[in-house]
């Protein structure tokens, strides 16, 4: 399992040039496919506010502002995906848990669903240089078709 902890926001009060700021706010995303890791991931923030705030003038406040579910991806649509993969490009494929809020983790709650990544360049995800280049992009969608016929077969 991999988590991720992701600082999409910080804001600084007054945030101008030359003044010491007089408070905060910084938005932190926590992600992982396991909801008790979730849960540790969260009591281990609670406890580093609480540890900083005994060690000088300054507070820090933690406020939990939603809670993402982990959606599970249906078995039988990954494995399909695995086997075409495997049969495109042997050995050089995994399966990757996703927290961030696709279309999928929607569907997931009502449907089965299933989810594929092709690689980004340099491995630059979620950013605005993020790029993917034109042949793994086809052989993304061949991997797809492959899977879809494992399924429809």
């Amino acid at each position: 399992p991999r988590s991720v902890w992701t600082a999409g926001r910080i804001l600084l009060d007054p945030g101008q040039l030359s003044i010491i700021p007089g408070g905060g706010e910084m938005m932190l995303q926590m992600r992982d496919a396991d909801d008790a890791v979730l849960d540790r991931m969260q009591q281990t923030l609670t406890d580093l506010v609480a540890e900083f705030n005994t060690k000088g003038p300054c507070r820090v406040q933690a406020e939990m502002i939603r809670r993402s579910i982990p959606a599970v991806m249906a078995e039988p649509f990954q494995a399909a995906l695995d086997a075409a993969a495997e049969a495109r490009v042997p050995g050089k494929h995994e399966r990757i848990p996703s927290g961030a809020g696709h279309d999928a983790q929607v569907f997931a709650k009502h449907m089965p669903a299933g989810m594929m990544f092709v690689p980004s360049i340099g491995g630059i995800s979620h950013h605005w240089s993020e790029n993917t280049s034109d042949e793994d992009i086809g052989l993304g969608a061949q991997v797809f078709v492959d899977a879809v016929a494992r399924l429809l077969k």
